[in-house]
């Protein structure tokens, strides 16, 4: 059972959408505005609450060494580094990393360590405890990234992974035209990778939707799922609109999906 979880999650990481030089750049300018929102809000982004952090803090003791795997522009690097002693923040990608470094100059955050090399070939000690928020998913193989997690983390490892809506828009379209309804990497699969394999996280969801996605006309949400599952030229335009018009609702003037972003940490202690 594990090799089936293994096999889907290894063909959604070869197609998701942040793969590749232009879905790294564009990844990279979106979570620069984010780092922009989160420094106004010294450092946690205003009208945005996140429950999943809220608890991860919860659990963190000043004394604690900390790995942030795919650390990113630092969402949850800088409150870690506010809550515990160090912080080593693996983050590869060079924009990400630039955004960073920045941030933690500007917040005056000095105990955070910052390295460039891939996790799966990072050379770390052994630190009290391992987080991967969303950063998994362009690993091809979930279950090695997660045991080099355990190897490294003294004391409890921490993974937040997005959870698709059961009935979304998206999920239709993905069956319809690449005859999977998992678009991308995701809790779903990832949870029952984990299972499979021997692992019994505990899992704590958000309650609601965090947010959702709205396009000013239907054409561009048309181009929006076109991106979101990679296809390329008009060849299925037409199953797509008849599907997003029948979908999507009019909410002041725009199209709203009823795909909610949502997301689930998963936790559990290292044996």
């Amino acid at each position: 059972m594990t090799g089936e979880w293994s096999a889907l999650w290894r063909e959604l990481a070869t197609h998701d959408v942040q793969a590749g030089a232009e879905g790294e750049r564009q990844m990279v300018s979106r979570w620069r505005r984010v780092a922009q929102e989160l420094d106004a809000g010294g450092g946690l982004r205003p009208g945005f609450p996140d429950p999943l952090l809220d608890v991860l803090l919860s659990r963190l003791t000043p004394d604690m060494a900390v790995v942030d795997i795919g650390a990113g522009v630092g969402r949850w690097t800088v409150p870690i580094a506010r809550k515990v002693r160090q912080v080593t923040a693996v983050e590869p990608t060079p924009g990400m990393r630039e955004v960073l470094h920045e941030r933690l100059a500007r917040l005056g955050v000095a105990n955070v360590t910052v390295l460039a090399t891939p996790w799966m070939e990072v050379d770390l000690e052994p630190h009290d405890v391992a987080i991967a928020s969303h950063s998994t998913y362009t690993s091809p193989d979930l279950l090695a990234f997660v045991r080099r997690m355990e190897a490294c983390a003294r004391a409890a490892c921490y993974l937040a992974l997005r959870v698709p809506a059961h009935d979304g828009a998206i999920g239709e379209l993905s069956a319809r035209l690449r005859g999977q309804w998992h678009d991308s990497p995701n809790f779903t699969v990832g949870f029952n990778l984990l299972l499979a394999a021997g692992i019994y996280p505990n899992v704590l969801m958000e309650n609601a939707p965090v947010r959702r996605w709205t396009d000013a006309t239907l054409e561009d949400a048309v181009e929006r799922a076109k991106r979101h599952l990679r296809l390329e030229g008009a060849g299925r335009d037409a199953e797509i609109r008849e599907c997003l018009g029948r979908r999507l609702q009019r909410v002041d003037g725009a199209y709203r999906w009823p795909d909610g972003m949502r997301s689930a940490l998963l936790y559990w202690d290292t044996p």
